[in-house]
């Protein structure tokens, strides 16, 4: 068949694989071959689709390396994914301690904000970077710059600097995990993409639910800037593996363009604002009512400033050829009704990841390997939950009943978590956050697929930038809200608790600076201070209630569209 050949471009190769350059996004040339996953959708009513896509589509991808080959070019990825994973949840569980030791826990949160604010601006521009130097040369790029910035946080020597690692972690993090979607899309048709991407899952998963307890075991015995330190080895054996033993198909000779002529396609200008945007929301979540009060000129002064970058991010999408994310994705009712659920799902999720350990510290003196291993439910949850809902799918083609699902369990997670959580909570009652997981890994599969059978064919690959730039989007705004809900809750509640106590101010303060302090103070004063970390411990589950029942209503009304099948 024709598509075996080099196109009219010279994007394909002459036996038929992608170029190791290709663009992510077809160039309309020849849509019906990228059209794999959906052939009766609403969206067929901007193209012509048929059945005889998915098999075109099909005899397209039948020419590559089906089962050896696609997983020996995983395995090679895998290493990346699993370390950037581990660390994620390294951080969730330890981000405690290592703002203590700088007597800085209220900044604790931007540990986890930092490393997922860069995530959000570099992620969009992996793909266009892919285009011009190749797969291999951006995935290595992205392991360097997290082995520079794992190495900085470990070297630290303040709060800032420790931040500043994470943010480069960040950057490179963003690539070791968006590489791998674009390989897989490269290796297999995009109805097959889903049910590979769940054993993705399951290794990222469990890499989250290693990184919380092996995290917090090394802080105990080697401490936490080992735990950091020690994770640069394997990202050096990503890089050396790459070079080694990825084998993509190399560039073809025939490009007209140049890599200069690409790169001034690279919209840099939306990504800094879109950049500015979200730090400046960040920024005042996190400080707001805690370090400065929320009538400060400095708190007013973000804020104002953030949404003249949102207005200016949208006039430049408006007015440059191909902008860092199109305006009309977000417009889009399948896309919109997708974004949303992640958004609220993940914030969730993020919200969740960040208070339990705190609150198992601060009411059963758990350590911060014990504190981590509670989290070890939720994780296994979204592993769980994200195989069966790419199995359903699969087998039934319906996407809109995990959907509506996944919130009613997270509902229920948070009001467990309200009615049974309050000082003395169980080991079996600290499973309660299971279903919380199980919601947020169905979602990761179904969202995805709900947003891929809406659009058009040659938007997809966008819109599932989108949808990776929306999951970072959803995780900083949890771990900033969530982190703000509980530090304003708990300051609230120690004034209150410590009114007539000699010394108050002092002890408030290393309350607050400290999470360790609380049992260093007498058992008398303790205990009438302790309902104050479960009071706002409760504020992060009423926040999260309510955007799970928002979820829940974004589930009722997304559409279901038909799947093809192969």
């Amino acid at each position: 068949m024709a598509a075996a050949g080099l196109d009219a471009d010279g994007r394909r190769e002459s036996n038929g694989t992608l170029s190791e350059y290709e663009p992510l996004l077809p160039d309309g040339h020849a849509p019906d071959l990228y059209r794999t996953i959906s052939h009766a959708s609403g969206a067929a009513e901007h193209h012509n689709g048929s059945a005889d896509d998915v098999e075109a589509a099909d005899e397209l991808h039948d020419d590559k390396p089906r089962a050896a080959g696609v997983y020996t070019t995983l395995s090679v990825l895998l290493l990346g994914v699993f370390v950037s994973q581990t660390d994620q949840s390294f951080v969730m569980a330890t981000y405690g301690a290592v703002s203590s030791e700088f007597d800085d826990l209220s900044s604790g949160s931007w540990l986890i904000s930092a490393y997922i604010l860069a995530q959000c601006v570099a992620q969009p521009l992996y793909g266009k970077m892919a285009d011009i130097y190749g797969r291999k040369a951006c995935l290595q790029a992205s392991y360097i710059l997290f082995a520079i910035g794992t190495a900085g946080s470990g070297l630290g020597q303040s709060m800032a600097q420790v931040v500043a690692g994470r943010a480069i972690q960040g950057a490179g993090g963003a690539g070791m995990v968006s590489m791998v979607s674009i390989v897989i899309t490269d290796l297999v048709p995009l109805h097959e993409v889903a049910t590979l991407w769940s054993y993705v899952n399951i290794l990222q998963t469990t890499g989250r639910s290693c990184g919380g307890f092996l995290g917090g075991l090394l802080t105990q015995t080697l401490g936490w800037r080992w735990a950091f330190l020690i994770q640069v080895p394997p990202v050096v054996l990503a890089i050396v593996l790459v070079q080694w033993r990825l084998k993509l198909p190399t560039k073809h000779a025939a490009v007209e363009t140049t890599k200069w002529e690409k790169l001034k396609r690279v919209d840099f200008v939306g990504a800094f604002f879109l950049c500015y945007t979200i730090f400046a929301a960040c920024f005042a979540l996190d400080v707001g009512g805690q370090k400065l009060p929320w009538n400060s000129p400095v708190i007013i002064g973000i804020l104002v400033s953030g949404v003249v970058s949102a207005v200016l991010f949208v006039v430049s999408a408006k007015r440059v050829k191909e902008p860092i994310f199109p305006l009309r994705l977000i417009m889009h009712y399948d896309t919109a009704t997708s974004y949303l659920i992640v958004l609220l799902q993940v914030m969730v999720q993020m919200s969740l990841m960040m208070s339990v350990p705190l609150y198992f510290q601060a009411t059963k003196h758990a350590d911060t390997a014990a504190a981590g291993a509670y989290l070890i439910p939720a994780f296994v949850g979204n592993s769980l939950g994200g195989l069966l809902a790419g199995y359903w799918i699969r087998k039934t083609g319906r996407y809109k009943y995990p959907t509506v699902l996944a919130p009613i369990l997270s509902v229920g997670c948070m009001l467990l978590c309200l009615l049974r959580w309050n000082g003395d909570t169980s080991v079996w009652e600290s499973l309660y956050i299971f279903p919380g997981g199980f919601a947020t890994g169905m979602i990761s599969s179904s969202a995805f697929v709900g947003m891929a059978a809406g659009v058009h064919e040659s938007d997809i690959a966008v819109a599932g930038s989108g949808m990776y730039l929306f999951f970072s989007i959803g995780a900083v705004a949890g771990a900033s809200a969530g982190s703000s809900t509980y530090q304003i809750g708990l300051k609230s509640g120690l004034e209150e608790a410590l009114q007539g106590v000699k010394g108050s101010d002092r002890i408030l303060h290393r309350l607050l600076d400290d999470i360790r302090y609380l049992w260093t103070i007498s058992e008398g004063l303790r205990q009438r201070v302790m309902p104050a970390y479960v009071m706002s411990f409760h504020r992060v589950m009423w926040l999260n209630l309510a955007c799970s029942a928002l979820s829940l209503l974004v589930g009722v009304v997304t559409r279901q569209n038909k799947l093809g099948k192969k």
